[in-house]
């Protein structure tokens, strides 16, 4: 029988409040809308009492989130962000985790990938080449090579977490390399955010596929949202969950808030004006926007947009499910969750 681990009962107390203060924080962003949200630094730490910090580990940078009143020893959650986007991204969901007890270390894996809106295919506006490179066979060997790797290193900068209860998350070209980690030891539970149409171990850790009825392809590599579902329909009977989040479009979805110095600029355009959201949700490195902003991606509307996206089930509901592969407590029954 599964030991339980409950988190301390103020992190239960304070879950509701942190979804509220997220959602107002990405509505502030919103163009036209409320005056500039604070930077995400002193957000975190004053409103949201979470402790950020950063360490390299093997030449990557690690972002760590956590709550400031959580205890030193913590279940873990390894995050891998999205295509073009680096270690400072996905804050939406590593404070719905932080929050509720688990201690969350982001890191991009490869160069490669968090230099992806700074190459010659993405200057060029070649982008299904684009995802043809990074999602392909060489790129995709790499990365899950370069997390194993990483791993080690990660506990061993970081010896006080319980590395007996860790999850491993990831959107886009993370969520790929996340599926592609499920069998390996070391892993309790997966979340797979937005992944490509791949397939995936039938056996191995818990996992929790998240995507949505308008998770399009900016890349142009899928026909349609539902072929997210692949790894999904591989799991063996017991092992995975699909949790089905509507209307919330892939952008959102990264979880990713919009960059200091977006807010401004797409307060001039308007939403649907020339700044396109940043680092594949809002984040990461590339063709510059204000204050060094996040990278140009195939896709329309402000950085913001992407921001503002009502989230709630998906980080309740994530949130849920490393508790009940990490903690022992039961799923809940919800009519967007799928049992596989």
């Amino acid at each position: 029988m599964a030991r339980v681990i409950s988190p301390p009962m103020h992190l239960h107390r304070s879950a509701r409040r942190t979804l509220l203060l997220l959602s107002a924080l990405a509505l502030a962003a919103c163009a036209g809308g409320p005056p500039a949200p604070k930077p995400w630094a002193e957000t975190a730490a004053r409103e949201l009492h979470l402790t950020l910090a950063s360490f390299d580990a093997d030449g990557r940078h690690v972002t760590v989130t956590r709550s400031a009143v959580a205890p030193a020893t913590t279940p873990v959650v390894v995050y891998l962000p999205g295509l073009g986007q680096g270690s400072d991204t996905g804050q939406r969901w590593a404070t719905a985790w932080a929050q509720a007890g688990y201690t969350v270390l982001t890191v991009q894996p490869l160069d490669a990938d968090a230099a992806a809106w700074r190459s010659d295919l993405a200057r060029t506006g070649e982008f299904r080449e684009l995802g043809l490179l990074h999602y392909g066979a060489t790129l995709r060997a790499d990365r899950l090579a370069a997390l194993r790797r990483l791993v080690p290193t990660l506990r061993a900068a970081q010896p006080a977490l319980d590395w007996r209860h860790v999850a491993l998350a990831g959107y886009e070209i993370g969520a790929q390399t996340a599926l592609d980690a499920r069998a390996d030891d070391g892993w309790q539970a997966v979340i797979a955010i937005s992944p490509p149409a791949t397939p995936a171990p039938a056996r191995g850790a818990a996992t929790l596929v998240i995507t949505s009825d308008v998770d399009n392809d900016p890349l142009g590599l899928l026909r349609n949202p539902a072929e997210r579902r692949q790894a999904f329909e591989s799991f063996a009977p017991g092992s995975g969950w699909l949790l089905n989040l509507g209307g919330v479009a892939h952008a959102a979805l990264a979880g990713t808030l919009a960059p200091d110095g977006w807010h401004e600029q797409d307060q001039h355009h308007g939403p649907m004006g020339g700044g396109m959201a940043g680092g594949r949700g809002g984040g990461g490195s590339g063709q510059q926007g204000p204050m060094g902003g996040g990278a140009r991606g195939p896709r329309s509307g402000s950085a913001t947009e992407a921001a503002q996206a009502d989230l709630r089930e998906g980080l309740q509901l994530s949130r849920a499910f490393l508790d009940a592969q990490l903690r022992g407590t039961a799923m809940p029954n919800r009519d967007q969750l799928s049992a596989r």
